[in-house]
């Protein structure tokens, strides 16, 4: 009885115990894989929130700014189309406007240093 079960059943037991292990072995790397995943997903929206903050940041000043201008400009006793806060500030507006229109470049539009049209040779030719 004992090679009985020394040759049939401890090795089908020893299978099984492999198997079921191995199912939970087989689980835990997924799982692993999973949280590596995860992390990486995280870190990514980590930066991308970090970034988020900073633009917010940027605007709130920006709206703070501009809050206060507003504020001297009603205070002002000249008119509106004259008031030298009105006028600084449409300066600036106009400034500002037109360095970011140079950054973002509308479809179509293309630097001087990349017009395909015109070839960009040694010298930048406008309007040719």
């Amino acid at each position: 009885m004992e090679t009985w079960i020394i040759y049939v059943i401890a090795p089908i037991a020893i299978a099984l115990v492999s198997w079921i292990l191995g199912k939970n072995g087989r689980r835990i790397d997924e799982t692993s894989k999973l949280v590596a995943l995860l992390q990486e997903e995280i870190t990514r929206l980590t930066a991308k929130v970090e970034k988020l903050e900073a633009k917010v940041e940027i605007k709130e000043h920006e709206s703070e700014r501009k809050s206060g201008i507003i504020q001297e400009a009603f205070r002002c006793k000249t008119p509106s189309h004259k008031c030298p806060v009105l006028i600084k500030l449409f300066e600036f507006n106009d400034q500002k406007e037109d360095e970011q229109r140079t950054k973002k470049l509308q479809p179509g539009e293309y630097p001087p240093e990349c017009d395909q049209i015109q070839g960009r040779d040694e010298e930048f030719r406008p309007g040719l």
